[in-house]
């Protein structure tokens, strides 16, 4: 199982961070709850998450891979294309594909008219692997949001965005030796 990353049991009610905002002016008690609720929801959906595909069968990132090639024709995307749609490593996704090859769910094949591409495919037991772990894990995602109303996961999708594109807006602004934790 992962770590947590709040590394908190249980969270703090927001009554205490508004008292520590008393000691702390820059402390935004409101912002300081939000981010946590944010990291301990993240935090138990990437557990649960790891849960269930492990239950299922596989992992995270190989069934991400192996949803991108069910999308494509066969031997339509590349290495290289994972890479860019996932936004991990070319390295990683090479490691991922080699455990997929060895588990006969994917096959690399060298394009015909570029011999210096490789081209995927999604193999029988790809297929049906995807077939077999597709539906469960759509249940398992529905039943997360199936309290929510309609407007409500619009609402919620809106904010995500909005955080999101914060993110991005800052990360932009970090300088290269801020992206290594101490």
């Amino acid at each position: 199982m992962r770590e947590s990353v709040t590394l908190l049991k249980s969270l703090p009610k927001y009554e205490v961070f508004l008292e520590d905002s008393k000691r702390f002016p820059e402390l935004d008690a409101s912002a300081c709850y939000v981010f946590l609720q944010l990291l301990r929801t993240g935090d138990e959906l990437l557990a649960l998450d790891e849960a269930i595909l492990s239950a299922l069968g596989t992992r995270h990132g190989r069934f991400v891979l192996l949803m991108l090639l069910d999308k494509h024709a066969p031997g339509e995307i590349t290495p290289a294309d994972l890479a860019q749609k996932t936004g991990v490593t070319r390295a990683t996704v090479s490691g991922l594909l080699d455990g997929l090859e060895k588990d006969g769910l994917v096959e690399r094949r060298p394009d015909p008219q570029d011999r210096r591409l490789t081209r995927l495919y999604l193999t029988k037991g790809g297929e049906q692997l995807l077939d077999r772990v597709r539906s469960p894990y759509c249940e398992w995602f529905t039943s997360i949001i199936a309290p929510l109303s309609q407007d409500e996961r619009l609402q919620l999708v809106n904010i995500l965005q909005k955080i999101q594109l914060r993110l991005a807006e800052l990360s932009a602004r970090l300088p290269a030796a801020a992206n290594t934790a101490a």
